[in-house]
């Protein structure tokens, strides 16, 4: 591969840990966010919901905007625009006006992802590209654990200088594709495209895999914002946060899974992994909470790859972007419900507040294969992604 190749995937993964983890960013400051602008912890867990539902948004308004404009574009695009909106976020004069503009920021990244790994996938050597993918895929899923570290650290900054610094690395990234990437960059031809493409409605082999997504990082934030409700110390919380990262490592071999045993037994295997590992964290004592977060990362590494192989092996030919696009919508619907739900549960204790994921996973491994009868074939690794 050659050095250039080398630098833009860096780059990329850089840029998946900065954008993603937006997120993230907010959970570990929910406390003092509630005490700055004189709101409650439900409200202040608005300010990484608020993010999370219109990035989830934007995935089905802008997940195939790189295809018209240029990856390139898109992707200088996303960064400028998401460090203009750290900015505003920085000075927003109320909480209202945070909420806001963290929405923007959540609109604005949804850019980011599809063109990134649209670029991956166009620009390294065939042999190279599932390991480029799988390599850009463990950056956008360790952006959880580690913006959440990150954040804790510097929390004593305020939000406001932690946005400013974000914009900042926003505009170096923007700088150093600008640099890296040609001009008149080929933009990715569309397939042949049915001319009356089949309603999502009609999809019904997609639906359990759809629903499953939704679980996947509700139950990742649920278990790490309900760490930090119910009265976990900061130490604890960075040993959860530490101890979650290395499993994630997984999904560089995921792939290879799937090919041996299939899409769908692979994120059943993660999804019932992950319910496993928060039925351990409802044991008595820290060090089985700590056991928890490493069995979560490591399901989650698992379920994740499953869930893309599935969607991209089940959804038609005319269908395929969009069902891609859909499956990112809902899995960042799940993550962004969570932290208000952890809220709601958290009065009623530990036991209830993960009794909720634990029940949405195990629903979703039931119904992750859907309501068809086609039996799926297994995606070439170059077909999966993750955002």
């Amino acid at each position: 591969m050659k050095t250039q190749n080398y630098r833009l995937l860096l780059l990329l993964m850089l840029g998946a840990v900065l954008i993603v983890g937006q997120l993230y960013v907010t959970l570990p400051m929910t406390s003092a966010l509630a005490s700055n602008w004189q709101v409650t912890k439900g409200q202040a867990a608005w300010a990484g919901s608020a993010f999370g539902f219109a990035y989830a948004a934007g995935f089905l308004l802008l997940g195939s905007v790189s295809d018209r404009h240029g990856r390139r574009t898109v992707l200088l695009f996303s960064l400028v625009a998401t460090a203009g909106a750290s900015v505003v976020v920085a000075i927003a004069p109320s909480f209202n006006m945070l909420l806001g503009a963290r929405a923007l920021q959540g609109l604005v990244a949804a850019g980011f992802p599809p063109a990134a790994l649209a670029l991956v996938a166009e620009t390294l050597p065939p042999g190279r590209r599932p390991l480029g993918i799988s390599l850009l895929s463990f950056a956008f899923l360790a952006a959880a654990p580690a913006a959440q570290l990150l954040a804790a650290q510097f929390a004593d900054l305020g939000l406001h200088v932690i946005m400013l610094a974000l914009a900042a690395g926003y505009v170096l990234l923007a700088v150093g594709l600008y640099r890296l990437l040609p001009t008149g960059m080929a933009r990715e031809k569309e397939g042949a495209i049915a001319a009356n493409p089949v309603p999502m409605w009609r999809q019904t082999q997609l639906m359990g895999a759809w629903l499953a997504a939704c679980t996947v990082l509700f139950a990742f934030v649920s278990l790490h914002a309900g760490a930090q409700i119910t009265g976990f110390s900061e130490s604890q919380l960075q040993t959860l946060r530490l101890a979650g990262l290395p499993p994630l490592l997984i999904c560089l071999v995921a792939a290879r899974l799937v090919s041996r045993v299939g899409p769908v037994p692979t994120a059943r295997a993660g999804l019932v992994l992950s319910a496993i590992a928060l039925m351990v964290g409802l044991l008595d004592g820290f060090g089985w909470v700590a056991a928890a977060s490493v069995l979560l990362s490591a399901g989650i590494a698992l379920a994740v790859p499953g869930l893309i192989g599935t969607v991209a092996s089940r959804a038609t030919a005319d269908f395929r972007a969009r069902a891609m696009s859909l499956y990112t919508f809902f899995l960042f619907v799940g993550a962004s419900i969570a932290p208000p739900v952890a809220q709601a549960l958290a009065p009623h204790g530990w036991g209830a507040l993960l009794w909720a994921p634990i029940a949405a996973l195990l629903g979703a491994a039931a119904v992750v294969n859907g309501w068809s009868s086609r039996s799926p074939s297994v995606p070439q690794p170059s077909e999966h992604r993750i955002s």
